[in-house]
């Protein structure tokens, strides 16, 4: 089978013609969208319908990519096929204002009684009230309530759960409920849907919908328990076969809700489902694919994958260490002179300002003559270039990996299953080491390097 001229190697033909519910593991730059696209020709040369076909995958931009090389109508996010099956049902809604939540936390505190007020100011020690509002304390929390709220809908999570986390934090959790409640309150009132409640609604009207034959998932890594309900549900009432596609090493979202436990334990929630590996990697040479593939696996929670890659670099990852400014300008510059298509990678949206300032326009800026892209590593999934520099790579609270902890009650709320240190960070960095299509430059600081730098000179 030729793909625009490319031949499908032999790994992703068996995925290709695999009749059973299919989890296909691709490993970075192994040809995922390109296996996909081939599912789809045989397919429809079996005489699949392209209506019975129905596309996921997890952002409008990875969407639109894939309308601009599929010829398949029903090509959504998780979001838009909620909309979709609610509108095929004559169901009546609004979709809510992304700020509905923050505006209604907000309110929740400048309305408090004045007993409500001493209790809260003694739990954040505080003596003014007029004071916190204004602090870093009081952003905090708020971010704190709005996070939880958001994890606590995608994880579909009822009160019952909510009352077990009590013991944790008695009044921050009773300002979370109250704020929960009144925010559920809002949605009603208005006949709105937030983007969670969108697909549990859309889960109970998936017996009414599309005769589809085959569901097929991109970055099903990143899936989490509300979008899998709704697209099992849909499996289920229209005997579907799925197919996903994804790699467990990539999964970097779990601060949004996802749970790469459900990618893990697809063969045992699936039924008459096997796996497929793509082996051929396209992108990085074979000394990368090596050293990155034993990083990675230092957590064994994951599934191991052998990969094999014909091209070759004697030294692709290239650590350069900087003691103040100056010296990281220096560094800098002697990279950007020798290549041409360069992007630099951050932990954080901040990291490139703390050393060189910019004017970022579309994620790019003209630095030494030539324009770069500056992106952070959760931005740049998906993404590659000739040559990559990651930034910061510093051992602090903001560094890579970041040291910040989540509050225990979102602790309690999404329990990390693996316990594992720095596990998302890891897969992190792996996602960042695999942007390159050959050399990886690593920017740390003499002084306070990364664990992760230390960890990759032992390879």
């Amino acid at each position: 089978m030729l793909i625009d001229g490319k031949k499908v190697d032999e790994y992703q033909m068996e995925a290709i013609k695999e009749e059973k519910n299919t989890l296909l593991i691709a490993a970075a730059g192994s040809g995922k969208t390109f296996t996909i696209r081939g599912k789809i020709n045989y397919l429809l040369a079996k005489g699949i319908k392209k209506e019975e076909i129905l596309i996921i995958s997890f952002t409008n931009k990875s969407v639109n990519d894939l309308k601009e090389k599929i010829a398949i109508n029903d090509i959504f996010t998780f979001h838009k096929l909620a909309i979709d099956i609610l509108k095929y049902n004559n169901i009546d809604f609004k979709i809510a204002p992304d700020d509905t939540l923050e505006y209604l936390t907000n309110e929740y505190f400048y309305c408090l009684t004045k007993e409500e007020k001493t209790k809260l100011l003694k739990y954040v020690n505080y003596y003014d009230y007029d004071n916190f509002l204004n602090s870093n304390t009081f952003k905090e929390i708020k971010k704190i309530i709005i996070s939880f709220i958001g994890l606590y809908k995608t994880n579909n999570k009822d009160i019952n759960d909510l009352k077990k986390i009590f013991k944790y934090d008695n009044i921050l959790m009773t300002l979370i409920l109250k704020i929960l409640a009144s925010y559920n309150k809002e949605l009603k009132s208005t006949n709105s849907y937030d983007f969670d409640d969108l697909i549990i609604e859309a889960t109970k009207y998936t017996n009414n919908y599309k005769n589809y034959k085959y569901i097929i998932i991109d970055e099903f890594q990143d899936t989490s328990l509300i979008r899998w309900n709704l697209i099992n549900s849909l499996r289920k009432n229209t005997q579907a076969k799925i197919f996903v596609v994804g790699d467990d090493y990539q999964s970097i979202f779990k601060f949004s809700g996802c749970d790469v436990n459900i990618f893990l334990n697809f063969p045992n929630i699936v039924e008459d489902a096997v796996i497929h590996k793509l082996k051929y990697t396209y992108r990085n040479s074979q000394e990368l694919i090596d050293i990155s593939s034993k990083f990675i696996m230092k957590n064994k929670k994951q599934i191991k994958k052998e990969l094999l890659s014909n091209k070759h670099l004697k030294k692709p990852i290239i650590i350069k260490y900087y003691f103040k400014k100056k010296s990281f300008y220096k560094l800098l510059n002697k990279v950007i002179k020798k290549y041409d298509d360069i992007l630099i990678l951050g932990r954080n949206n901040f990291d490139l300002n703390k050393f060189i300032k910019v004017n970022l326009e579309n994620d790019k800026f003209s630095y030494k003559n030539k324009v770069i892209k500056y992106l952070t590593v959760h931005s740049s999934k998906g993404l590659e270039a000739d040559v990559v520099i990651i930034i910061n790579l510093e051992d602090s609270l903001y560094g890579f990996p970041n040291k910040l902890e989540n509050n225990k009650l979102i602790k309690e709320l999404i329990k990390d299953e693996d316990n594992f240190l720095y596990a998302e960070e890891r897969r992190l960095f792996y996602v960042a080491l695999t942007r390159t299509r050959n050399e990886v430059y690593l920017f740390t600081p003499l002084f306070k390097k990364s664990p992760f730098i230390k960890e990759i000179k032992k390879l």
